[in-house]
């Protein structure tokens, strides 16, 4: 992505490592505010069910915002317009997405930590959840595995840089355990994977987006049908 000589010393490198596990936090916390449970607040369940949705918008909207100029500051190349190689890319890049999924999915656990998560969150704001799943989420993930991760680690060597942001993306949506539902980590390494592929070959974030939206669209879609 960039042809220029990596000179990373191991100092910055520290600092970017961490920066980018704040800005990971910053991502998350948001919805996290939203899986507690009457079990853990008793009687003022009420007034959190009322005030805990304000606070995760205002919470994603800082979030987004600071992802977003980090992002602008990592990407030092100027993307590259939509044209007809890129579209092909993303129904490329979407069917392979459709294949994985396909595969995989009935291999998986019933449950996990993850989905359970995101099961309290649809107790408590089903509205915010599916806004967040189809919206918010391929957007800031995009920014953040895709757009700032690539631009800050291995910028010179694409393989190693496609292939860590998939890891990485598959780790953080499946800790890698004992107890680790290993199918559903590895669906979503090799999603990573594949979006992390197209952002390389595009050099558009809206691209590997795109294919994320269509995902996770159609993961909502087979929930409620």
């Amino acid at each position: 992505m960039n042809n220029k000589i990596n000179t990373l010393n191991p100092i910055k490198g520290l600092f970017r490592i961490i920066a980018f596990i704040l800005l990971f936090l910053a991502e998350q916390i948001p919805l996290s505010i939203l899986t507690l449970t009457k079990k853990d607040l008793g009687s003022k369940y009420t007034s959190y069910l009322k005030f805990a949705p304000i606070i995760t918008i205002v919470l994603l909207l800082i979030a987004s915002i600071i992802l977003w100029l980090v992002f602008k500051r990592a990407q030092k190349f100027k993307s590259v317009r939509f044209n007809k190689s890129t579209w092909i890319i993303i129904i490329i890049a979407s069917i392979l997405v459709f294949a994985v999924n396909l595969i995989t999915v009935p291999m998986m656990k019933s449950t996990n930590d993850n989905v359970a998560a995101l099961e309290l969150v649809a107790k408590n704001n089903i509205v915010i959840l599916v806004f967040f799943t189809i919206v918010v989420a391929p957007i800031l993930e995009e920014i953040l595995f895709r757009g700032i991760f690539m631009n800050w680690f291995f910028v010179n060597n694409s393989l190693i840089s496609v292939i860590l942001s998939g890891i990485v993306f598959g780790y953080v949506h499946a800790p890698f355990s004992p107890g680790t539902d290993w199918i559903y980590a590895l669906s979503k390494v090799l999603l990573g994977i594949i979006l992390a592929a197209v952002y390389a070959r595009t050099k558009n974030i809206k691209a590997n987006i795109t294919v994320h939206f269509l995902n996770n669209f159609l993961a909502i879609l087979a929930g409620l049908l």
